[in-house]
Formats: C-alpha cells, structure tokens, sequence
C-alpha cells in the first residue's frame, strides 16, 4: 500500500507538524469540541480506533513513503519486498543519511590561500516507533537518534570564528565520535499540545524556517543556517521537556526548558543548571504568498562562556573574560515567500502538477516550493560575551528552475557584532566578522542530493586576512 501524502508542506521539520496534530492531541484524549457528527479524525485512526501522529503529521519521520521508481523515489534502496512499507503500517521506521563534505580555502584566511582541502562525513541514523499504530495508546511517537562522525573537517584554516562547515559539529564538535544523540517521546496532549520528553538536539526545535534550517541540503556555515549564540545557552544534545500549543490557525506557543550543561555522549547529564525558553510562532499570508515570524526568548542560569560554545570554531576565543549567571537571549526570526511555482499550489484536479514536487521525507516536506526571504536578528547583554549582536538573512527558494523541482538553492550574508564591552580587550584580537554565503543543491534525485557552495569571509580574528572558501557537498537518503 502506498502512503502518499497528501498534507500540504507544514512547517519546519517537527515543530510545527506538531501543531497541526493539535486535533488529534484534543480527540486522543476525549476532548469535548464542537465537530460535526462525522468523525472529523477518522483519517487518522488505526484499525482499533487509536489515533496516530504519523497518520496526522507524515513528516514527523524522516520518510513517509518508500515506493516509487529508481529516479523518483525518496530512498536510495527503496521498498524491497514492500518490508519497509510493512513496517511503516505497524509503526516502526528506520531510516538513514550519510552528508559527506569537501571543502578548502580557495585565498586568504589564516592559510592566506595555502591551506589544503579537507574532507569530512556524516553518518545519522533515525529511528521511530508510533504507539498507535502498534496498538498501544493514541498520540505517542519514540523518536532514536543516533550520529557517527569521521574524516578531516576545514576548521582553523579560514581564520574566522563561524563554522564553514557545520556538519563538522554533530555530535562533538571536531571529534571523530558515535553518540545516541536522540531518544524522546513526543506525545498529544489535551487542550491542543503535544509535549516532547527526553533527549534531543535543540537545533531540530529552535530557530527554524524553510531556506536556512540544515546544513544537509541548505548553507553550510553554521551562521547562516542558525543562530550561533545559542551555543552559550545549551549544546546538541540536552535533556528537556518541550511543548506546543497551537492556539489558532496562525499562532503556536512552543515553550520548555532543559539541561544547557549537558554534552552529547553524558548519557547521565549534568543537572547544575538550567534553561528555558518561549517561542510565539505567527503565521501569515501576505500578498497571497506565505509568512512566518517567531520571537525566541531564552534564559539559563549558567555562566556565559565563550571558549565552550560549541557552535563557534573551538580554540580561537581565549583568555580570561568575565562570565556571569543569569543569562538571556532574545530573537527576531521570520520568513517571507514573494513566489510560489503553479504547479506546486493548484491541485492536479484543476490543471496543477502538485505531485512533481512531492517528496515524502521531512526535509522537503520543511521547504516548500518557492522563492522568499528569511531574515534572523538577536540580542544578548554585551557584557557576557565577546559577541552579543547576530543577524543573518539573504534569498532561498526551491523548484525555481522549470523541471528542476527538487533543487534548492540560498544565498545571504551574516554578521557578529563584537560587544562594545570587550573591544578593549588587551591584544586586540577580535573584531566584527561578516561572511557572505550562496549555494545551489542539485537533487540528482529526491535521495542523492549534489550541492555546490562558496562563502566569502571578512573574519573575527584579527590576524587572519578575508576569505575564499569553496566547497562541495554529498547527501544520500538510503
């Protein structure tokens, strides 16, 4: 049986296709509403009248659907025996990626210009188990997440203090390592939320929009793709209770907190501090085009320190700088499409080609067909940090070239504003840096992805000279 899915593309990977499930979360657990007699979630149920997330959300896996051709399908090895498919329907999934970068100072940087390319691989595995469709209880979703990192990554050579590469950091930063990065429940709750409890990557839940969210298939620097001053507020891999509430159409609350000490491979953790957040999402049409804005607020109660955050280039900020308790963060982020290809809005029904930008799987289901622009802006008190002003924005879209519907490309620039505080640093070792970043995705097909990347960098080391760096990038969905 093929599991097409017919949902329209619903957010950024799984927050906000979990807001969508906020009817299911009401009717799992005998919420009164006002829906007609026709059973408005029949849809989702299984053959025991349960109610599942993957059934209401498909995207929340990685992949959907296995079946297809050779050349469409969204899996390189597909669904042999219809085994996958099979599984699906019983509620298990399990899937994997291998992102393999090649990358190199092309002039200046630290290496002024004579750094060697090096090269680097990602290996993540995912694991999910719907406890509905294995006839247990309504709502629930165990989600594994396991990454193996190898190979040489471009690190010091740039001399800048944003991550040329950001596959770089997953699960340590800079380490050859295999950690059990991820393993939570998510699970619908009543009065339209759903909760998210265990381990997991914060990256997957903050920050998020369709054309600067991963570095699998979108910009490869760690500034365009996120904010990097989160890194001072937690790492890649945390314990945490995270929730949603979808309040109406347009506004979802996601608010939570976790443990900002605690380091992928600490299967124990470290409980010493803690942190929370709350992120209103909106979103809107504008001009008949979509739009999206969210407002990040954070806290933690742990010391600001630079030299351990792990999502700038670790060994380049030294010395001794004050770190203070009673650390926050705020953030202005959204998104803006200007233009949206016809084929991928107008039902096949009325004259639309809908299906040829269709791919089962959660990263494509995250960028939907089009053109926009994404912008990110935040603010941390200057005297915590050597850098307390991040912004980014620029230009992304997908399917913007006619019979290329897969193929993705961004381009846009980044900024860290020293903090006015710490200019009088002895040594005067750090300044602005500013980086200017564009890439094109060329989707062989859905599941072996080429892209090509180039960024131009104006660094934060003082001692380094402005920067060429190009790369290449190879992702595969087996």
């Amino acid at each position: 049986m093929k599991h097409k899915n017919t949902s329209r593309s619903r957010g950024r990977k799984i927050v906000t296709a979990l807001a969508t499930t906020s009817a299911v979360a009401s009717s799992a657990f005998g919420q009164v509403t006002n829906a007609p007699a026709a059973d408005p979630m029949a849809a989702f149920k299984t053959d025991k009248g349960l109610i599942s997330l993957t059934k209401a959300a498909p995207e929340m896996t990685p992949v959907s659907d296995y079946t297809g051709g050779f050349w469409s399908r969204a899996t390189l090895f597909g669904d042999p025996g219809d085994w996958r498919t099979r599984a699906y329907d019983a509620g298990l999934t399990l899937d994997a990626q291998l992102t393999q970068v090649y990358q190199g100072v092309a002039s200046g940087g630290s290496a002024n210009g004579k750094g060697h390319a090096q090269y680097n691989g990602l290996f993540e595995a995912n694991l999910t188990f719907d406890t509905a469709k294995a006839g247990l209880w309504s709502g629930g979703l165990f989600a594994l997440t396991e990454q193996t990192s190898f190979g040489h990554p471009l690190k010091s050579q740039p001399g800048n203090l944003s991550p040329v590469n950001a596959t770089a950091l997953w699960p340590k930063p800079y380490e050859d390592s295999s950690v059990l990065m991820e393993y939570y429940l998510a699970q619908a709750l009543p009065l339209n939320t759903v909760a998210i409890v265990g381990r997991l990557d914060p990256s997957n839940f903050l920050d998020q929009n369709s054309f600067s969210d991963t570095s699998d298939n979108q910009f490869l620097n760690v500034s365009m793709n996120a904010n990097p001053l989160f890194g001072v507020f937690l790492t890649y891999s945390v314990y945490a209770a995270l929730f949603m509430t979808k309040v109406n159409d347009d506004l979802t609350l996601e608010y939570g907190a976790w443990t900002p000490n605690t380091a992928p491979g600490d299967y124990g953790g470290n409980w010493n501090d803690y942190g929370i957040a709350m992120i209103p999402h909106f979103t809107y049409h504008a001009f008949n085009h979509p739009g999206m804005i969210q407002v990040i607020g954070a806290y933690t109660s742990k010391n600001a320190l630079d030299v351990g955050n792990p999502r700038l280039v670790p060994g380049l900020i030294t010395g001794n700088r004050p770190t203070k308790p009673d650390n926050w963060i705020v953030e202005l982020s959204g998104e803006q499409y200007f233009w949206e290809p016809k084929g991928a809005s107008v039902p096949q029904a009325e004259g639309g080609r809908k299906e040829d930008f269709h791919v089962p799987t959660k990263d494509f289901a995250q960028d939907r067909p089009g053109m926009g622009i994404f912008y990110r802006f935040s603010y941390v008190p200057e005297d915590r940090i050597a850098y307390n002003i991040y912004a980014s924005g620029g230009l992304g879209g997908r399917g913007a070239i006619p019979g290329r519907p897969h193929d993705r490309f961004g381009v846009g620039p980044y900024w860290l504003k020293e903090s006015n505080d710490l200019k009088n640093q002895p040594g005067n070792l750090l300044g602005d840096e500013v980086g200017l970043e564009a890439f094109y995705n060329f989707a062989i097909t859905p599941y072996v992805q080429l892209s090509f990347d180039a960024q131009w960098i104006s660094p934060g080391i003082n001692s380094s000279h402005n920067a060429w760096v190009l790369g290449t990038r190879l992702n595969i969905r087996f």
